[in-house]
């Protein structure tokens, strides 16, 4: 009789609805199990009770184990057998990478699947650091260089400690690709399809059905998973610096063009009981059907936008004060994101401030299909690769 192979997936990440088909909990093969350990409930236990909450729309599987103590992670160790493939999904933090190496040392063969990139970004150019620095008081860059200096040596400590022979490595976009060939010469280097590819696919087969003119991609930037996960956070955010001049964008949008409908596609991590912002309808776990069905889609950098170009939706890219001031990547990456579609950009600001300029942009929206093409074989489609589902792949 042949045996099973096991594949281990550690992860950091609640079981919300958008993740089990991201992780691909839900899919079964011949001759393989898939088994997931979040570490969660370890790392950050108030966090893993507010995302799985009430209205969380967190889900339970047998296959997906939870770990709530070094206790219970200790027993899940001693089950693995003694040979299995896995890996490393939950990032470089310290209790990860000592779990990538015990893995490695009770027998696993480790496979890595590379992020695909948004878009090539220096962020530390002359012009980005000053204008980073003239948007930030003295004392908070003096505490921000201090808490980066101590965060990258932990990340290089972290990183040696998970530094394990990788057997195989998992690319999902060219660039990426093309960065890894470079890097690892002599591993094996696999071409799989992207999630949000995965997500297009399923949306393109659903029957047509108009649901809106317009579609805002939510962020939930104020309450960021991955900003709550960092060790540093910011006292001086306020939910209403950013829901304020971004209620009053789509009040003015909302105003001049009553014929159309604005809908906003819910962040999969925000609660169903967190509306913050009255006036608009919050779609959730719809996001690929409403940029299917929309004729204009507004957002910040978001992977969502992939889905947008690949059904060739005109989009506008937002930014503002908020970004620059607390997320300040993410501000040069919207930036970026619209000089590499061709698309029109909007600075809401600190308020908003009604100008006609962003009516024209509304009303003008079109699409550089060139760029779009572009960007589609560079960071998200391989052209080569029959798109198939990504985990038989794997």
């Amino acid at each position: 009789m042949k045996s099973i192979k096991i594949l281990i997936l550690l992860t950091n990440q609640p079981l919300t609805k958008h993740n089990f088909t991201r992780l691909g909990v839900g899919k079964t093969y011949k001759g393989w199990k898939i088994k997931y350990l979040s570490i969660l409930p370890i790392i950050n236990r108030k966090i893993y009770e507010d995302y799985t909450k009430k209205g969380s729309r967190h889900i339970k599987d047998k296959n997906f184990k939870e770990i709530f103590s070094y206790f219970n992670l200790f027993n899940e160790l001693k089950k693995l057998p003694k040979n299995f493939f896995y890996s490393n999904q939950a990032g470089h933090g310290f209790l990860a990478s000592i779990i990538d190496r015990a893995f490695y040392i009770l027998g696993g063969r480790k496979i890595s699947f590379i992020p695909q990139d948004e878009i090539n970004l220096d962020i530390y150019t002359t012009k980005r650091l000053k204008s980073y620095f003239n948007k930030n008081n003295l004392p908070k860059l003096i505490l921000r260089s201090f808490f980066t200096f101590f965060k990258k040596i932990f990340e290089f400590l972290s990183s040696k400690i998970a530094s394990t022979q990788i057997k195989l490595i998992f690319v999902f976009n060219n660039n990426s690709y093309e960065k890894i060939k470079k890097k690892y010469k002599k591993i094996s280097i696999v071409k799989a399809a992207s999630p949000e590819l995965e997500l297009y696919v399923k949306a393109k087969k659903k029957k047509d059905k108009h649901l809106s003119d317009i579609v805002f991609i939510d962020d939930v930037v104020e309450d960021s998973f991955d900003y709550k996960l960092g060790y540093m956070q910011d006292k001086n955010r306020r939910f209403g610096d950013y829901w304020g001049p971004t209620k009053d964008f789509l009040n003015y949008i909302k105003y001049h063009f009553p014929q159309k409908k604005i809908y906003i596609a819910a962040h999969h991590r925000r609660n169903e009981r967190d509306i913050p912002i009255n006036g608009f309808k919050f779609f959730f776990d719809k996001t690929s059907k409403l940029i299917k069905d929309s004729k204009l889609v507004l957002c910040h950098n978001s992977f969502a936008c992939q889905i947008a170009v690949l059904f060739k939706k005109p989009i506008i890219f937002l930014t503002s004060n908020y970004y620059q001031k607390y997320h300040y990547h993410s501000h040069v990456l919207t930036i970026e994101l619209s000089k590499a579609l061709g698309t029109q950009l909007i600075h809401i600001g600190k308020n908003f401030n009604k100008n006609p300029s962003v009516l024209k942009k509304i009303k003008n929206a079109k699409i550089n299909f060139t760029k779009y093409e572009q960007y589609r074989r560079n960071y998200i489609q391989f052209n080569d690769l029959k798109i198939n589902d990504r985990w038989q792949n794997i």
